[in-house]
């Protein structure tokens, strides 16, 4: 695989329903009321259900691999800064910081529609990984 330069961006943007969540509570048996029920969630401090982060870091995961699509991912750090709600749109966004012939190193973000970053981090890839 040729290595791709710093600098290199890709992003794509997911609006996440409430139905998404509930999905994701369903299949990963994180069944939090803050993420799936809206009476509960509006007496928190959020006013309203959230997102699951890892839901997030999925749409970070399907990032990575259409960037890299045969890498490995070996290690990756994430920061939970702000909610994303139900009926947000938020924006993921993997900019490579540098690669050579056997790794990627990125950063990956997920930013809300009023700017606020939700998550962001780094993240690093093998590239040639059998």
């Amino acid at each position: 695989m040729h290595a791709l330069t710093a600098g290199t961006r890709y992003q794509r943007q997911h609006t996440i329903s409430q139905e998404d969540i509930n999905r994701f509570a369903a299949i990963s048996g994180d069944t939090n009321p803050i993420h799936t029920d809206p009476a509960v969630a509006a007496a928190t401090r959020f006013g309203r259900t959230i997102a699951h982060g890892m839901l997030l870091y999925g749409y970070i995961r399907a990032a990575l691999r259409n960037l890299a699509p045969s890498a490995v991912q070996q290690q990756q750090t994430l920061s939970f800064t702000n909610p994303v709600f139900a009926g947000d749109t938020v924006q993921v966004t993997v900019e490579v910081l540098d690669s050579d012939t056997h790794t990627i190193h990125c950063t990956v973000n997920v930013t809300r529609a009023d700017g606020k970053v939700a998550c962001s981090g780094e993240t690093r890839l093998i590239v040639g990984h059998e």
